[in-house]
């Protein structure tokens, strides 16, 4: 009896794919992950900086600045393709570039790592879906925090720029009476990051009267928001 229904099965199986018209599974197209992170000697970008500095103590204050990430050489180690990035920061449009830092990535078909003053750090991994979630500090000894993909394919604007096509990377973002954490990424296709956010802020718990009101007593949040690229249509 087994024997014959699996063969009256399969025969069904059969039948109903020639009625149907074939039973080729289909894939609907995707853009290219790797597209989210390209990586090109000569590459730059340019980002409007809005870094805001609180205390209890002090005013707060607010820094305004320009800060470009340019891919200057690159390098085989293992058979794997470094590229190096020269971080450079200016006053505003009429200031010279200053070199603030240097650091080396490389990307391959599994993940992209940053190494940051000797820090491996797992900016994206592939492929991209809304339920991978992976750990930034794989590669170090750092505690373990988890990113994760949200928006996949939605539409971004920075600075009167549209980009129809982005994915968002979303990390620890806890909001509580004690503080504030955020941490997003915005990156557009064949274009790379092209916005950047980060808060990191203690409200105050030093008196029964500010306790719960959302008084930041110390911390720092920083934007970024593409302004230039060469890769911009």
């Amino acid at each position: 009896m087994p024997r014959n229904s699996g063969l009256y099965n399969a025969v069904l199986f059969l039948i109903l794919c020639s009625i149907i018209g074939g039973c080729q599974k289909t894939i609907d197209p995707t853009p290219d992950d790797l597209a989210y992170f390209p990586l090109q000697t000569g590459d730059y970008w340019i980002y409007q900086v809005t870094q805001e500095n609180y205390s209890l103590t002090t005013a707060a204050t607010t820094r305004v600045f320009q800060l470009q990430e340019k891919i200057g050489s690159s390098f085989t180690r293992n058979g794997q393709l470094f590229f190096q990035i020269e971080e450079s920061t200016r006053k505003s449009e009429k200031s010279d570039w200053q070199i603030s830092a240097i650091r080396t990535v490389y990307k391959n078909p599994s993940e992209v790592v940053i190494q940051d003053n000797n820090v491996p750090t797992v900016s994206l991994i592939f492929p991209i879906l809304a339920t991978t979630s992976w750990n930034v500090n794989t590669y170090n000894a750092r505690p373990d925090t988890l990113l994760q993909y949200k928006d996949i394919g939605r539409s971004f604007t920075v600075n009167k720029l549209k980009f129809d096509q982005t994915v968002s990377v979303i990390g620890p973002s806890d909001s509580t009476l004690i503080g504030l954490d955020k941490y997003r990424r915005v990156y557009a296709s064949n274009v790379g990051l092209i916005y950047r956010e980060n808060a990191s802020l203690a409200y105050c718990q030093s008196s029964p009267d500010c306790i719960g009101k959302g008084i930041i007593a110390s911390g720092t949040t920083q934007k970024w928001e593409l302004v230039a690229s060469n890769r911009l249509p």
